[in-house]
């Protein structure tokens, strides 16, 4: 058996999914080993393989125990793998660059949970993987959990099959709001101008212009109406061979997005449809928040931890967090 530099433990909370790993894979120095940010920079170039034959097993891998304290270590991992960069042009939370490839994860209030989701799902195209780095360890709440996306279909095939057999054949198509200011304390509203990063409305139809599957809607006076697809609502993942629930339905119909006003809510259930427009019924997305509910791992941070995870297999979440906390982020196309 081949001897790597740092070697699979157990953690609490992991779980183990149907291609026989632990999601997520722990990998760890030896006991009383250091590990410098050089040498594990080191051993991801040699190592690679090996890492992504555990990450195509378990769908997350996190490293632990190793000497990595800043976000320039956090940088230098993320390089190591030469994986290419994904910028974040049209996510919907806000995030401020740190330096190189990292960035802040989402800059919501910190008592602010955030349901599960594939990271930019909601658009035609988005991240093959994340990185995430845990610079200050939250000590009351604050994990990432994360969620086997295969294990949806298999719930769902079972509990509400004819509403799966209605995604896959569908889609969905989402109608989402973006006024023209930021609104601090959510979570996933921002500005459309911050959103896609442009000054006026022009800037903004010329960058959608040459995105293919999303068009725009003008509210006078109050923002944008930004629709995008069909996109499927169920994804191939190849690795796996297997069926994933690929989508921000449960995202979008779990928040109420204040968009017009200050005084008005629109309730999410109005921002997303099936594909063919007809709106999604409340109860099989109940159904799949509790599936999702009951099948999710949880794992406690520990400063100095990465996070890698594969975006086609596994979702995350973010819980409430009550003590400090900084999760930096990278995403990789």
């Amino acid at each position: 058996m081949a001897s790597h530099l740092l070697q699979e433990v157990q953690i609490p909370g992991q779980k183990k999914v149907n291609t026989g790993g632990l999601l997520p894979c722990c990998l760890a120095p030896a006991e009383g080993q250091v590990v410098t940010v050089s040498e594990l920079v080191d051993w991801v170039k040699k190592d690679k393989s090996w890492i992504e034959e555990q990450l195509v097993k378990s769908g997350a891998v996190l490293f632990r125990g190793c000497d990595v304290k800043t976000a320039e270590d956090f940088n230098a991992i993320v390089e190591a793998f030469d994986y290419e960069e994904r910028l974040y042009t049209g996510g919907m939370a806000q995030r401020s660059h740190v330096v190189g490839r990292i960035y802040t994860a989402n800059e919501a209030p910190p008592h602010v949970y955030i349901p599960f989701h594939h990271e930019m799902a909601q658009l035609p195209t988005s991240p093959s993987k994340l990185f995430f780095f845990c610079h200050t360890e939250p000590t009351k709440g604050g994990e990432t959990p994360l969620l086997w996306s295969n294990s949806i279909v298999q719930r769902l095939q079972q509990e509400c099959p004819d509403f799966l057999q209605k995604l896959e054949e569908k889609g969905l198509v989402y109608q989402i709001f973006f006024g023209d200011e930021d609104i601090p304390d959510a979570f996933i509203v921002r500005s459309w101008k911050s959103l896609y990063k442009v000054k006026d409305r022009a800037e903004l139809e010329a960058k959608i212009a040459q995105e293919e599957g999303i068009k725009l809607e003008w509210i006078d006076g109050h923002g944008v109406k930004v629709v995008t697809g069909p996109l499927p609502a169920l994804k191939w993942d190849k690795q796996r061979q297997q069926k994933v629930f690929y989508n921000y339905m449960v995202m979008n119909c779990t928040v109420e997005y204040e968009v017009l006003s200050k005084d008005k809510e629109v309730a999410a259930f109005d921002n997303v449809t099936f594909g063919d427009g007809s709106p999604i019924p409340k109860e099989p997305v109940l159904v799949c928040q509790k599936i999702m509910a009951e099948e999710k791992v949880e794992f406690k941070w520990r400063q100095g931890d990465v996070l890698l995870i594969d975006n086609v297999g596994v979702q995350h979440s973010k819980n409430p967090c009550f003590s400090s906390r900084r999760v930096l982020s990278s995403l990789v196309a």
